[in-house]
């Protein structure tokens, strides 16, 4: 009998030595990690929270802040260093979109053939925490758009259009004339709609963050952290659920979203725009604000996934380096371009108008030295273009 049993337990080989874990459904894989604290619980996705991914948004929008500060360095903002910061934001919010619609792509694919395809909820919200830094940009032009128009010359107001409110015309009419002008505008166009699909994917998520996309239910959902403000919340917070339902609604209707930064960031330079030092000092302190938040949000991010990995939630293979992380950190070559671009024709513009005013008063020591530096016409003629 004993024999017996020795061949038969022998003939019939365990399951798990006949089916390899890499065998197993991605779903029934991750509520064994669930069961077993020494497995990932979360699946990798290097593509969304690598660090090539995230230290290229980081750098870039912390970078976008420099162009805005030459800008206001002199206390004006010529056109030339708007259309600088309007092609470095537009490059941006075209990024973000690209990143948004990739995200909805991904929660649409079923993962039940590969781990890879899909994406958690939790790498969902890194996407939009990386969104929200993505919006500064939009921010951090319309300020400068904003002290521009209030601050615009003579000369400058005499060539818009016949529709331009007169100078004695109420405060009403001049701001409905700027509104209406502002909605023409490409990068505010383009930024509203980051917003709008910015919330709409925020309230996709939150509005069942078990069951985000098609990725499988199952305990894992509900295990990961997420960093706001400093505070570690769990997926499943039901607190945290209607904070951000509500948040998302608000930025969900393009234009309307503005309504709130605008009130925060712009409405302040009306009240004190009879005072010049006053409206760069209100700049200033918006573009801090801004700052502030890319920092928290930074901060937040890298908090999140470190917690997540100290408790093996999360994969090794998080930090992999995959085409997608090194082709986001060579698009990091496009706003250092535009930084250099801004720092040349700052100089441009200095010399210019230092060579133009030694030119008129007759000081030729100051003409020859200025082009012993390397002044040329071009600078003269960016001095005069920037008036």
């Amino acid at each position: 009998m004993a024999r017996e049993m020795l061949h038969a337990s022998t003939a019939q080989p365990s399951p798990s030595l006949e089916q390899p874990p890499s065998s197993l459904h991605p779903a029934s894989a991750t509520v064994m990690s669930v069961l077993d604290p020494s497995g990932p619980c979360l699946g990798a996705n290097p593509d969304v929270s690598g660090i090539g991914v995230r230290t290229a948004i980081y750098a870039q929008n912390l970078l976008s802040f420099a162009p805005a500060l030459l800008a206001l360095k002199d206390g004006k903002v010529t056109p030339t260093e708007l259309d600088a910061l309007e092609t470095q934001s537009t490059t941006i919010l075209i990024t973000a979109f690209a990143i948004l619609v990739s995200t909805i792509v991904q929660a649409c694919t079923s993962n039940t053939s590969n781990s890879l395809n899909g994406i958690s909820n939790y790498h969902a919200s890194i996407v939009l925490d990386l969104s929200w830094m993505n919006n500064t940009n939009l921010f951090i032009y319309l300020l400068l758009y904003t002290y521009r128009r209030m601050n615009l010359s003579d000369t400058e107001l005499t060539e818009e259009t016949k529709d331009h409110p007169k100078s004695n015309a109420s405060r009403l009419a001049r701001c409905i004339y700027e509104a209406k002008k502002a909605i023409m505008n490409h990068v505010i166009i383009i930024g509203t709609l980051h917003l709008s699909l910015m919330a709409s994917v925020g309230i996709w998520l939150w509005s069942n963050p078990g069951h985000f996309g098609k990725f499988p239910p199952s305990d894992c959902s509900h295990s990961a952290s997420v960093v706001v403000v400093g505070r570690a919340f769990l997926m499943d917070s039901t607190g945290l659920q209607a904070w951000s339902i509500l948040v998302y609604s608000i930025l969900l209707i393009p234009f309307l979203n503005l309504l709130l930064p605008i009130a925060l960031f712009a409405v302040p330079l009306f009240v004190f725009k009879h005072s010049k030092d006053m409206q760069i000092y209100r700049i200033m302190t918006g573009l801090g604000m801004l700052a502030v938040i890319d920092v928290v949000l930074l901060v937040d991010t890298e908090v999140g996934i470190k917690k997540n990995l100290d408790h093996g939630l999360l994969a090794k293979d998080e930090g992999a380096w995959t085409f997608g992380q090194t082709l986001a950190l060579l698009l990091l070559l496009v706003p250092l371009r535009d930084l250099a671009e801004a720092l040349w024709e700052r100089r441009a513009k200095s010399l210019g108008q230092t060579l133009l005013e030694a030119s008129e008063t007759g000081e030729t020591a100051v003409v020859k030295y200025l082009l012993g530096r390397g002044a040329q016409k071009h600078d003269i003629g960016m001095a005069f273009g920037n008036q």
